[in-house]
């Protein structure tokens, strides 16, 4: 009996291990006219919107390059360059090539160290990037209906974020005070907390407070919003977001609200003094 539990024992250990240690995998796809040093971006992450080709991921996860361009394309590993410098050959360090791909194909490759990989298109260097590689990134995650009492369809917004935790589905917005009031819901072990803020949520974050306490932040504007990037502690329990405009105070809803109240007022009034007539 013994020898036939064992084997048992372990297909359940590697199947609850395989469980825990789920691995991502990221898409990026490469847009039509990339070739084209003129075009808008190059790159475009599909879980996020981000198109700078910089993204952020954990050991074990998987990106996958889609060529959506008609022109041929390839992702090869590089060392750093500087900013205003476009990579060469001489750069290439061997790590990782697609070799030619063209539209409709992909090149997948499996990140299991940390550390920053930078890479490019060899045949068109102003197309590069690069891919952090951190411990406890955790997934993408989504809030639903965001300030849905004020948005004019009355459905709300989207806001994604990244963590190891949940943030609760009940987010404070505030249009008085141009703000955003976001709560996690457990402890996290990461350092920071990244959100994608659509620009009609909310415009130009420019002040981060955790805990009452006024952070620091890193910005950048995509075609999905804004991506902030924002330091947190495991005892961090509440994030305010503070912009130069949050969604109308008074929306669709809630005009039409207001509009309901005010005929049913003058309604009620013309009944009273029929009363008296």
């Amino acid at each position: 009996m013994r020898v036939y539990l064992l084997p048992l024992l372990v297909l359940f250990v590697a199947g609850y291990a395989s469980l825990a240690f789920a691995e991502t995998t990221y898409e990026i796809k490469i847009p039509t006219g990339a070739s084209d040093p003129g075009a808008p971006f190059f790159w475009s992450e599909k879980s996020t919107g981000v198109t700078t080709g910089i993204i952020t991921i954990s050991p074990g996860d998987s990106i996958t390059w889609q060529n959506a361009d008609t022109a041929f394309h390839t992702v090869t590993s590089i060392s750093q360059t500087a900013d205003d410098v476009l990579p060469v050959k001489d750069d290439e360090d061997g790590i990782f090539d697609s070799g030619f791909f063209t539209a409709d194909e992909y090149y997948t490759r499996d990140f299991d160290d940390l550390g920053d990989f930078y890479y490019y298109c060899s045949l068109h260097p102003w197309m590069n990037g690069v891919i952090h590689v951190v411990p406890s990134l955790g997934n993408v995650q989504s809030i639903d209906s965001v300030g849905s009492g004020y948005s004019d369809d009355g459905l709300g917004f989207e806001v994604k974020y990244i963590l190891d935790t949940n943030l609760q589905n009940a987010v404070h917005v505030s249009p008085d005070e141009k703000s955003l009031t976001f709560r996690i819901s457990g402890t996290s072990e990461n350092d920071d907390i990244t959100f994608i803020l659509p620009s009609n949520l909310i415009e130009n974050p420019n002040a981060v407070f955790v805990d009452g306490v006024m952070s620091e932040f890193e910005s950048e504007y995509t075609s999905s919003g804004t991506k902030l990037i924002i330091p947190i502690t495991v005892d961090s329990q509440e994030i305010k977001i503070m912009g130069t405009k949050v969604i109308p105070e008074f929306g669709f809803l809630a005009i039409s609200i207001l509009s309901i109240g005010i005929i049913s007022m003058l309604f009620l009034t013309r009944s009273k003094l029929s009363m008296f007539r």
